[in-house]
């Protein structure tokens, strides 16, 4: 077992610092988002990163405040060779999932460079117009919105929530887990208010983020790599798989869904598996100097 503890030294002033960091990013980037839908995608795409390089930026800010680095949280070099390692491992398990329930469903599929959204899909419309409009989803989602989002809620903001808390307990660090995943819901509602849906639309564009930060936050605190977490939450927002599996129905798409989840869980605990074996299981705690929520 490696011990690691992380002393955060800002108590309530930087989650406070944190809300304001998210409502500035939100009441200037929803608007200018609406504002250049009609632009060109190349302003689109330069709106889309800077929002994320602002977040990266605040989240720096609020680390330096804390005395905490970025390292400390799941970002060293290593924490990164372990999370290409064991998400290489992830993605041949996926398609080698595709290929098998093929052959057993007597399903049609096929091999493809990589799979990508279909040309009608919203997003893929967003950047149409740019070279590589399939490479360029995947690496941004990957390289920019998986992981400064990662890096902003799973790696700093949960563990600074847990650290509030004391980190002595499951039930902190489920809650933790839980202010995290809510926080994350809510903060993708303001689009869909902006784009003008129902009630039910605004609902539906919180549930899904709150319920994939559960799972993302209970990996993040099974292995304590943003990286591994980035990497799957990249996945997931992209599918980029060899085997074209979009036109299944019925039994065969069931069990591709619930195989899938089986292999996100089986790779979460064999990597945890893995690091105990190795005796690289972090035994790590969270502390806050400042003004704690408990006691």
């Amino acid at each position: 077992m490696t011990e690691n503890q992380i002393v955060f030294r800002g108590g309530r002033r930087t989650v406070l610092g944190f809300a304001v960091a998210f409502a500035v990013v939100t009441a200037i980037w929803v608007p200018l988002t609406a504002a250049v839908a009609d632009q060109s995608a190349w302003i689109k795409l330069a709106t889309e990163i800077s929002k994320f390089a602002v977040i990266l930026g605040f989240v720096a800010v609020l680390l330096r405040s804390d005395t905490v680095r970025f390292a400390e949280l799941g970002l060293s070099r290593q924490h990164l060779l372990a999370a290409l390692i064991v998400f290489g491992g992830f993605w041949i398990a996926m398609n080698l999932l595709g290929v098998g329930l093929a052959v057993v469903t007597d399903n049609q599929w096929a091999l493809q460079l990589l799979w990508s959204l279909p040309e009608s899909d919203p997003t893929f419309q967003r950047y149409a117009s740019l070279p590589a409009t399939s490479l360029l989803l995947i690496l941004l989602n990957f390289l920019v919105i998986g992981l400064v989002e990662e890096i902003a809620f799973r790696g700093y903001f949960q563990s600074k929530i847990i650290a509030l808390l004391g980190d002595s307990t499951r039930r902190h660090i489920a809650l933790g887990i839980g202010v995290t995943s809510l926080v994350f819901g809510v903060l993708h509602t303001p689009a869909a208010v902006v784009d003008g849906q129902s009630l039910d639309g605004i609902l539906a564009a919180a549930l899904a983020p709150t319920v994939t930060a559960v799972l993302f936050g209970a990996f993040y605190e099974l292995t304590h790599n943003v990286y591994f977490v980035a990497l799957l939450h990249g996945f997931g927002n992209t599918w980029p798989l060899v085997v074209d599996w979009t036109n299944w129905s019925g039994t065969a798409l069931i069990a591709f869904w619930v195989c899938a989840a089986g292999i996100y869980l089986a790779t979460t605990f064999a990597y945890r598996y893995w690091l105990a074996a190795r005796e690289q299981v972090p035994l790590r705690t969270r502390d806050d100097d400042g003004h704690a929520l408990r006691g």
